[in-house]
């Protein structure tokens, strides 16, 4: 474990190891699509889904291995991380980011490789309330090398679009970004190559990292109203299906572990939900 202070919180869920079949949906939504979108909606070319007629819990030959769910925030100043298991054959990606990214020097929160592993971090000094959400799955099939893009710079190529490569975010970053409504970063595909980039008002910016899975199970971009929080189905069915961040937007500047955009499973449904909070706004990806 790595860490600069005590004070610390995490919670481990255990991996959900069910097999099943989900729902379909494409893969990404545009920049146009976005700007149509009224606060509190979803932007999808699919409607809201449906339980699948042949859900079950059967074995599915698409279906991935879920690897682990798991939170990690602190408002100690300084780099926390503690080790979340073994890179092997497993890769993990942003599923959440709640809290105060504002500050006078950097502030970030994610996941990372070290030594093997993979580490869930936070790291600020603001001495504000900051959480991250990191979801991992078991596979390493074809994984990129991580991929960064700062605010001024042309969007990052990840590589070119394959029939299995999904990407989405491992970090965010910032020193003055992601404190207004426009701000955001993402990663997309224009039908050729994988991209990283986005928008931001002041210094800031993301990390990414590209893996085969072979089917997709759905895209959303959720947009909260201000104030305001809503939580929104993603894809049904939790055995081989796994959603996680292939975008944020919006003002972090709040204090408050429930203040951001998350993604989670809700056992009572079987249904894969984003949370989103005052004018913040996700993008999220489902795989299986």
């Amino acid at each position: 474990m790595h860490t600069n202070h005590f004070a610390r919180k995490l919670f481990l869920a255990a991996p959900l190891c069910l097999f099943a079949v989900g729902c379909g949906g494409d893969p990404m939504m545009d920049e146009a699509m976005a700007g149509e979108a009224a606060a509190g909606e979803a932007v999808t070319e699919t409607a809201a889904p449906a339980v699948p007629e042949d859900a079950s819990l059967g074995t599915s030959e698409q279906a991935i291995g879920l690897g682990g769910t798991y939170w990690w925030g602190t408002a100690a100043n300084g780099l926390t991380s503690t080790a979340i298991g073994t890179a092997t054959n497993r890769t993990c990606f942003l599923s959440g980011i709640q809290g105060n990214l504002k500050g006078t020097s950097w502030a970030g929160a994610g996941v990372f490789q070290y030594a093997g592993n993979w580490e869930i971090f936070v790291n600020h000094s603001n001495s504000k309330a900051l959480s991250t959400g990191v979801q991992c799955i078991n596979t390493a099939t074809n994984r990129t090398p991580e991929m960064s893009w700062y605010d001024g710079q042309a969007a990052k190529l990840l590589g070119a679009v394959t029939a299995d490569r999904r990407c989405f975010l491992t970090q965010v970053e910032a020193a003055g970004g992601f404190t207004a409504n426009a701000d955001y970063a993402r990663v997309w595909n224009d039908g050729y190559n994988w991209y990283l980039g986005g928008n931001l008002g002041a210094s800031g910016g993301a990390r990414a990292i590209c893996v085969d899975v072979p089917s997709d199970a759905g895209g959303w971009l959720w947009i909260a109203g201000n104030p305001g929080t809503f939580t929104h189905n993603m894809a049904y069915n939790p055995g081989g299906v796994a959603c996680m961040l292939s975008g944020i937007g919006g003002n972090f500047s709040t204090s408050n572990y429930s203040d951001g955009v998350s993604i989670d499973y809700n056992s009572g449904t079987r249904y894969w939900e984003m949370t989103v909070s005052n004018s913040k706004r996700g993008w999220g990806n489902c795989v299986k």
